[in-house]
């Protein structure tokens, strides 16, 4: 069986890793990225992709615009599609009705906690298996962990748009972040995913950005898991409190929840690194065409 395997962004990659990995024992596996794309262009780049080498299934992950573009290419094309992360909530952002489109149009799905199932479930969806949390398949099986890259203390800061909202929350909450750190505590800035209102996160970082400061446009998985264990604590709203930060460590990393864009969402359970495995064991029962 074919299949390929749909990146939207940097938000989804490294949280595909494992599940990609395990599949590749089994099947034969392709991986596309449809990175910096607006959702008609990703649209497209998948329909184009689809025609021209049709998988068996695709697999996705979340509920970013780009892959809401490729599975409705794939539901269109009555590709069947398996999806990682149904039934989540995230009331601050327009992702919580984009991943519930996601789930509408899937033919297997893969939650990561108890109560994703059971909305899911309770929605009369068929074929839903709790596989558990695969971003803690990257940190118990993958090399990631090395020496702190920053000497001196220091926070890291990661904050998306709410948006819902016309203004985004942003300069509110983000105005609230600086004013509550001390002075002496060096700052590193991950940039927001190309959400609408990242360009006014993006504007608000760059005007209190000091000269001690770190600013991440972009960067690879296992040396954003080796900030996060190092940092003093992560500050903003970022999804990665949920999915990464409990279990990088005993007790987990400190954490600062800013704004509603997370309202709802769970702590994934599974924390066995065996996410990928039952993701692989579901699949190898689903009739190829």
């Amino acid at each position: 069986m074919k299949i390929q395997i749909i990146s939207g962004s940097r938000a989804d990659l490294g949280l595909l890793h494992c599940p990609e990995k395990a599949l590749r024992t089994d099947f034969d596996v392709q991986l596309v990225a449809t990175w910096d794309n607006t959702y008609s262009q990703a649209f497209i780049i998948a329909s184009e992709r689809f025609r021209n080498d049709r998988p068996d299934m695709i697999l996705v992950l979340g509920d970013r615009f780009e892959i809401l573009a490729a599975v409705t290419a794939a539901h269109l094309q009555r590709i069947p599609i398996a999806h990682i992360g149904g039934g989540d909530v995230t009331e601050g952002s327009y992702d919580d009705a984009m991943r519930d489109c996601i789930s509408r149009m899937a033919s297997v799905h893969f939650t990561t906690s108890f109560a994703s199932t059971a909305r899911l479930v309770a929605r009369g969806y068929s074929n839903v298996h709790l596989v558990g949390n695969p971003a803690v398949d990257y940190i118990m099986h993958e090399a990631w962990q090395r020496e702190r890259e920053i000497a001196e203390p220091y926070v890291v800061i990661s904050y998306q748009p709410e948006t819902i909202d016309s203004d985004f929350g942003a300069g509110q909450h983000i105005g609230k972040i600086f004013a509550e750190l001390p002075d002496n505590v060096k700052r590193v800035f991950v940039r927001p995913n190309p959400d609408r209102g990242s360009d006014l996160v993006n504007d608000i970082i760059n005007g209190y950005e000091k000269v001690r400061d770190v600013v991440i446009d972009t960067t690879s998985h296992d040396r954003f898991l080796n900030l996060l264990y190092h940092c003093e604590c992560f500050i903003g709203n970022s999804s990665s409190m949920f999915y990464e930060a409990p279990f990088l460590k005993p007790g987990g990393i400190k954490c600062r929840m800013i704004g509603k864009r997370q309202r709802g969402r769970n702590i994934p359970w599974g924390g066995d690194g065996k996410a990928s495995e039952r993701i692989l064991d579901v699949l190898r029962l689903w009739p190829s065409s």
